[in-house]
């Protein structure tokens, strides 16, 4: 006799029918974020346009410099001045720093020849955080067809996440609202646009935002940051390709800068522990307030002008600080203020 605590089931038909209807949510969610989605149609853009300068230079040049990174890179390196004024050949691979390291590494690694400088410029935020997926990274992935780029597979041996990537297609209820809010007051569907893109991957905006100082900071790099850089290494030794990190510029006004720089020394010596470090003697701090455009990180074309030459000058001086260098640099550093 049956017990009369048993849970009943949904009859075939409705599992059947809940299980179409998931499966036409995830095909819609696909399209949309494959054709529709105007944040990846700008990207995808973007990247193709840093791919066609990166192949022009491969046909010109025995070896490039790739740098990579989020936005801080996309705004503030212009390949086409440091070609002219300096004869270098420069790949502006930075796109936007919500896609996370592992894509933004495996997208730059992809271009790398042997022989090439691939300059890791990733916001030490992005190393720093705890390690989790991101959106983004999957679904510029599945638009360009490099399912293995979301978890950088090529680099770290890391299995691509299929289950995880495929959730990740679906648009959440913020980016629902915000476009038909955007939709709605007749307002562009997203704050950039192709056209801000030079054909060099350089990218500008005409929007002006008030920007922050930045407060004191510390912090260990992540595990999965960790392994990243060391699989960076290990794959540009195997690749004859020269790996190192730059640090990005942010504002930083003079009572606030040397504090600031102080911090980034320390965050540089562990990031020296995987990759050399090229010689900035800004130390990431730039303070002239009117060559931010959006947020402290987004130099105007005044600011990357200056940016761009003063990176083309230590290019040339090729010169990169070890781990010893910094933890020499800090300890003056450290001096200094004992005595201020």
């Amino acid at each position: 006799m049956p017990s009369s605590t048993s849970r009943s089931r949904p009859p075939r038909g409705v599992a059947i029918g809940l299980l179409a209807a998931a499966c036409f949510a995830l095909l819609v969610s696909a399209a949309y974020t494959r054709w529709w989605n105007p944040e990846i149609r700008l990207y995808c853009h973007a990247v193709r346009v840093k791919q066609q300068w990166a192949a022009e230079l491969d046909r010109r040049f025995t070896n490039k410099t790739i740098i990579c990174g989020g936005s801080s890179t996309s705004f503030a390196v212009d390949p086409a001045r440091m070609l002219d004024r300096n004869g270098i050949a420069v790949a502006n691979y930075g796109l936007h720093a919500g896609m996370q390291p592992w894509f933004l590494v495996a997208f730059a690694a992809a271009a790398a020849r042997p022989g090439d400088l691939l300059l890791v410029a990733l916001e030490p935020e992005l190393l720093l955080a705890t390690d989790t997926g991101s959106d983004l990274a999957a679904q510029m992935a599945f638009a360009l067809d490099r399912p293995r780029w979301a978890q950088a597979s090529d680099l770290t041996g890391e299995p691509v996440h299929w289950v995880e990537n495929l959730v990740s297609l679906r648009p959440g209820a913020y980016h629902f609202f915000t476009l038909l809010g955007k939709l709605t007051l007749g307002r562009p569907l997203y704050r950039y646009h192709p056209s801000d893109f030079s054909p060099a991957g350089w990218q500008q905006t005409a929007e002006r935002r008030p920007v922050s100082e930045p407060g004191r900071w510390s912090g260990e790099l992540s595990p999965g940051a960790a392994r990243l850089l060391q699989s960076l290494d290990a794959w540009g030794r195997q690749q004859g390709v020269r790996v190192g990190y730059l640090l990005p510029w942010r504002y930083a006004g003079e009572e606030h800068a040397r504090p600031f720089q102080f911090d980034n020394l320390a965050f540089l010596e562990q990031v020296a522990r995987y990759l050399p470090v090229l010689a900035d003697e800004r130390l990431g701090a730039y303070g002239v307030r009117g060559q931010f455009a959006d947020t402290p990180f987004h130099l105007t074309s005044e600011g990357a002008a200056i940016r761009s030459d003063e990176l083309a000058d230590d290019l040339l001086a090729g010169r990169f600080w070890s781990v010893s260098d910094l933890g020499r640099l800090r300890a003056g550093w450290s001096r200094d203020y004992l005595s201020d």
